[in-house]
């Protein structure tokens, strides 16, 4: 089951690394679209937006793991990948700590 579990992981990395992907453009929009906004009213449409999409996407992750303990979760999680056009497997750039040179491992 554990191994399940493991199997939609990195759906669910992909699906929340698309999240915040367009969190930052449209916020990134936002800034070119009004420059006098003070750097607190910024963090707080910030905050705000991602806790609608944690909120949003809360649901759907908590089910795919569900339906994974139960062996049934990818067919569930080929469906989000469908719907939100995500490839796990570009998931590695996201999920894989960056190497900096110097520290050890």
């Amino acid at each position: 089951m554990q191994r399940s579990g493991q199997a939609v992981a990195p759906t669910v990395t992909a699906l929340r690394a698309r999240a915040g992907e367009l969190v930052d453009a449209e916020l990134a929009r936002l800034e070119r679209r009004t420059p006098g906004m003070g750097d607190a009213e910024r963090a707080e449409v910030r905050r705000a937006v991602e806790r609608v999409v944690d909120k949003l996407l809360h649901t759907p992750t908590v089910r795919v793991k569900e339906l994974a303990r139960d062996g049934q979760g990818g067919s569930y999680a080929r469906a989000l990948s469908e719907l939100f056009d995500l490839d796990p497997r570009d998931v590695s750039v996201v999920s894989v700590p960056p190497v900096i040179p110097g520290e050890d491992a």
